[in-house]
């Protein structure tokens, strides 16, 4: 397999809306992942100090759950004005709205300052942070598919995809530094630094963004008329096993992602003993592995099945789920960054990277940016939001080691994405590559009529 030409990569304009996809969404989910971080390591003793250790450890991560909760009110509001108005407007307004929320958490007073009004504005400003990315992955992901080659499909499509492990390493280096410092300085006014550089990334992601024309596809929807003056309904009341088929493909790379991403880490710091930064390091290393697996499987699957490759990862998913916790609880460094490693290359880059081109071949044109919203934004509220919650109040992070209890739930949620995979198997079977290379995507619009079953 050669590396792509600049020719086969894609004109100028291409190449450009695939950048503009990388870089926004990548801001956006670094102002989301700082919370994450910053809600397993401090948010506990400045916002919720008044609880017991767990039971701050649980209001934490509710705080982060609110973000998934409003992801549906995102999907609705800019999944509609994504079909209706384009995807490059939509785009450049959930950026804004990420970025003005993230930078307000960094001014925040705590709770000895303000009291119980300190949890109130922090869980606002989450749920306007859900409120953003519940438009802001839809729309990245088709300003990047839409605008693709026809034999890049899949590579364009995991520039979101990519951009979700990129925030993860950038997050991380920057989360490691901040815990570094004293724990005084730390819970002051350190934990403010990161949320406060929201305000200066928003402003590089809106300067690329506001360089990419309209996708093609959509202004090609509005020429011919073809726009529905009310897609989220058309999506609803004509595809619900569309939809309901792209929220099962994204149960077990999300169950997984949020395990290892959240609960593992305060799970390492409680049972383990390791020190904050110590943590950061092991997801750190094994972030930058992901995200190098992740643009080899987009490559790939432009020359294999992207189908095939999916699946793929959820079995392995699946299988590895009582080894990832077993390594894990070991509770030595080196095979605790084995573990993170094996499972984000083998069960989180696999299908990740492809399931964002495979849902949104499940709508047309003049309704996708509605479909694949509502399938993402519900796919956080089923899958994303109860995982660390559920996993902290099964396995206490406060002394427990029994954790079979997450590996079963693991495992079924492998099941749930295996079963939606197969649901939606012809979808992709009758789609071929047009240069006969065994890959499965041609362009968004080579598909089966809307109205068909799943």
């Amino acid at each position: 397999m050669t590396t792509p030409t600049p020719s086969t990569f894609g004109t100028k304009q291409q190449k450009r809306a695939f950048l503009a996809s990388l870089v926004g969404t990548t801001v956006e989910w670094f102002d989301f992942f700082i919370y994450a971080t910053a809600a397993t390591l401090v948010f506990s003793k400045i916002f919720f100090p008044a609880l017991a250790s767990n039971v701050g450890t649980l209001a934490s991560f509710a705080t982060l759950g609110v973000a998934f909760l409003a992801r549906p009110v995102g999907a609705f509001i800019f999944g509609h004005l994504g079909d209706r108005l384009g995807r490059r407007t939509t785009l450049i307004t959930t950026l804004t709205v990420m970025g003005a929320s993230t930078g307000l958490i960094g001014v925040l007073p705590t709770w000895d300052q303000v009291g119980i009004w300190a949890p109130i504005l922090l869980t606002a400003l989450r749920f306007l942070q859900g409120v953003a990315v519940g438009g802001e992955w839809g729309g990245a992901v088709l300003m990047s598919v839409e605008n693709a080659p026809k034999s890049r499909v899949r590579l364009y499509g995991s520039a979101p995809q990519i951009a979700s492990p990129l925030a993860l390493v950038l997050a991380t280096i920057v989360m490691y530094f901040v815990a570094r410092m004293p724990n005084e300085q730390l819970l002051s006014w350190g934990w403010r630094i990161p949320f406060l550089a929201g305000f200066v990334l928003v402003v590089i992601g809106m300067i690329i963004r506001l360089g990419v024309s309209e996708s093609s596809e959509f202004t090609e929807a509005k020429k011919i008329g073809t726009v529905k003056s009310n897609p989220i309904a058309t999506v609803i009341r004509t595809m619900p096993g569309k939809v309901a088929a792209g929220i099962g493909l994204q149960a077990s790379v999300i169950v997984l992602f949020y395990l290892i991403t959240t609960y593992m880490l305060t799970m390492a710091t409680n049972i383990h003993g390791f020190t904050k930064s110590d943590t950061l390091m092991i997801l750190l290393i094994a972030a930058i592995i992901d995200l190098a697996a992740m643009i080899g499987v987009g490559i790939l699957c432009d020359r294999l099945s992207a189908w095939t490759v999916f699946v793929s990862g959820v079995v392995f998913t699946g299988a590895f789920a009582f080894p990832l916790f077993a390594l894990f609880n070991t509770g030595n460094m080196v095979l605790m960054i084995i573990a993170f490693t094996t499972a984000l290359v083998l069960g989180h880059a696999t299908t990740y990277a492809v399931v964002s081109s495979m849902t949104a071949e499940l709508f047309p044109t003049e309704v996708r940016y509605s479909g694949v919203a509502l399938c993402s934004a519900f796919a956080g509220v089923a899958w994303a939001a109860p995982t660390p919650l559920v996993a902290a109040a099964l396995v206490p992070t406060d002394g427990s080691e029994h954790w079979w209890p997450l590996a079963a739930i693991l495992v079924g949620t492998a099941v749930v994405s295996f079963t939606a995979a197969f649901a939606v198997r012809r979808s992709f079977a009758s789609r071929r590559h047009p240069q006969g290379n065994g890959g499965d995507a041609e362009r968004l619009d080579a598909r089966i009529p809307a109205g068909d079953p799943v």
